[in-house]
């Protein structure tokens, strides 16, 4: 059976990445999509692109939503995360995500090549999409980020901490040198218990090797934000201490596209999917209000 035909009838598979790395997928059965939406015809590709640590089954429940308005959706552990294959949480250029997204979406093309095809990034995945994005401005209809990594955090890379990271780089590439702060993902309490229970994150923190790899990804994109001229709806908690929110303002102010819509959450922190109900909540809701209105 094809590759790609084994996706269509099976909500988990692999494909080998140019490095020969097998990547973990997840496809929110398209049955269910079918028979949730009144039109009997999905509506359009969703690629849920997760941050640093992560993996893709983190997202079910925001897949499951969208699922029920009629979306395929689609995400993968990129390599080293979760469940693919390559060294944990490790690096040498963010390019080599990027591409692993783009041999992604395009076996999922080739399955519905009509559809529109729409990435929702968060934190570091967010990253990634805007890089995609410049990549390929054309190839995808719109973009959502959720807490996007966009500017770096003044304390983690003060000049001081690059140097040292550039020498740590080079000596100690895989050497763990700054952990995440599980406690500043969401305020709540369960949420973050489930994260830090669960052994398919990686919990040992940012190696040297995919830091430096990082900081060059956001010095990438700071400079060609203003080319950035696709659809976007940014969501961002004012008080997320993981991805600065100054990063988002950057991205409203500066990208050229005549469709794009930031809204900050006051109180709210990093993982705004996974935050309080009644922020969660709201999120859902712009989300699918935002796909809805661009898929007529």
């Amino acid at each position: 059976m094809s590759l790609i035909k084994s996706m269509e009838v099976s909500s988990e598979w692999r494909f080998s990445n140019e490095n020969g790395k097998k990547i973990f997928c997840r496809c929110w059965n398209e049955d269910t999509a079918l028979k949730s939406h009144s039109s009997s015809q999905l509506r359009a590709i969703v690629l849920i692109v997760h941050g640093f640590s992560e993996h893709c089954l983190l997202y079910n429940e925001l897949a499951e939503v969208l699922v029920q308005e009629g979306y395929l959706v689609v995400a993968h552990d990129h390599v080293g995360h979760g469940q693919s294959e390559g060294d944990r949480a490790h690096i040498n250029d963010f390019s080599e995500y990027v591409r692993d997204i783009f041999q992604h979406a395009d076996m999922v093309k080739k399955t519905h090549p009509k559809l529109p095809f729409f990435l929702i990034g968060h934190s570091m995945g967010g990253t990634l999409s805007i890089m995609a994005g410049l990549e390929q401005p054309d190839y995808f209809q719109g973009m959502i980020f959720i807490g996007p990594a966009i500017i770096p955090d003044k304390n983690t890379a003060s000049p001081f901490k690059v140097f040292m990271g550039k020498l740590l780089a080079r000596l100690f590439p895989q050497l763990p040198v700054i952990k995440l702060d599980s406690s500043a993902m969401s305020r709540d309490k369960a949420m973050v218990k489930k994260y830090d229970d669960d052994p398919l994150v990686y919990h040992s923190g940012f190696k040297a090797r995919w830091g430096l790899a990082f900081l060059s990804a956001l010095e990438k994109i700071k400079m060609e934000l203003e080319k950035v001229d696709w659809p976007i709806l940014n969501l961002h908690g004012e008080k997320d201490a993981l991805c600065d929110p100054e990063g988002s303002k950057m991205l409203q102010e500066k990208a050229k596209s005549k469709d794009k819509q930031l809204k900050l959450y006051p109180e709210a922190y990093h993982q705004l999917h996974n935050e309080l109900p009644d922020v969660k909540d709201t999120v859902y809701k712009e989300i699918k209000t935002w796909l809805a209105a661009r898929v007529k």
